[in-house]
């Protein structure tokens, strides 16, 4: 028989619970994460004694409750909205309807309580506010503090995080967009070592540096109009590593700025919404 633990989802006021799984000999982290609709991000923040990569037969995990559609929600560790509608059976665009004030690339933090939609009934997809937001970049040492805004006296946003229509194709944005003229400095929002420095055509990137940062964060500078540095080189944080551009597949002069959480080998990465670290 399973055991249930209590977790912070409310349905119309009574709180539900989340179940529990043992680990089988042979079992994976992805394989459970994937058998209960989750991210392996997802499973780590509800099991802190993951993050370090570690799986034992035996070990019994909380698995987070789905949420349920025409209820409401509390976001746990580790959730995007992305996350949050496909556990729930929705459409991005129509989670973002029923909870309007996290459009145009707005971050939801973990806490936060939102209204599920119910199924069923055609949603308007959600787009991108086309005027940008501006958002503050940190400035404490710790905490969110971590990460640096990589372009420096660029705040506006012209598409954020999540479902958005580009060049008539309806696609996920797996990153921000930042806008800025061309030749403006990017830096290294963390210290860590260049996976990356490249033109990447193939997958639209254009000119862009991949960099990898302590606790397996990963962070993309893509459109770039020059790299400045190669990969294997250390760089700092506020390091300069490229400069804006409008290469790949773009429709005008800004960054592409991506956050991933590492949770295997290659590019096993789980994107998450980088305006989730600036305050």
């Amino acid at each position: 028989m399973k055991r249930f633990f209590m977790v912070g989802l409310l349905l119309l006021g009574t709180v539900t619970s989340a179940a529990s799984y043992r680990v089988k000999p042979g079992d994976t982290l992805g394989g459970i994460a994937a058998r209960h609709g989750l991210s392996p991000a997802q499973l780590q923040a509800s099991n802190p004694r993951l993050r370090g990569g570690a799986l034992q037969a035996g070990w019994v995990l909380t698995v987070p409750e789905r949420p349920t559609p025409g209820r409401r929600y509390v976001v746990a560790p580790g959730e995007n909205l992305s996350s949050i509608a496909a556990r729930a059976g929705v459409s991005l665009g129509a989670l973002l309807q029923a909870n309007p004030q996290y459009r145009g690339g707005r971050a939801v933090w973990a806490g936060a309580t939102l209204q599920i939609p119910a199924r069923g009934g055609a949603a308007p997809v959600a787009r991108p506010a086309t005027g940008g937001a501006t958002i503050r970049t940190a400035s404490t040492a710790g905490g969110r503090g971590l990460w640096l805004w990589p372009v420096t006296g660029h705040h506006s946003v012209s598409s954020g995080y999540g479902e958005r229509e580009l060049l008539g194709q309806h696609e996920m944005h797996y990153g921000i967009d930042i806008s800025a003229p061309v030749g403006t400095p990017v830096v290294a929002a963390r210290a860590g070592r260049v996976l990356e420095a490249r033109a990447d055509f193939a997958r639209g990137w254009g000119w862009t540096v991949v960099l990898e940062h302590g606790g397996g964060w990963i962070t993309r500078y893509a459109h770039l109009s020059a790299t400045l540095v190669r990969a294997g080189e250390q760089v700092v944080q506020g390091q300069l590593v490229g400069r804006v551009g409008n290469t790949g597949r773009s429709t005008g002069p800004h960054l592409h700025f991506g956050t991933y959480l590492r949770w295997g080998p290659g590019e096993n990465w789980t994107p998450r919404d980088p305006l989730s670290f600036y305050p």
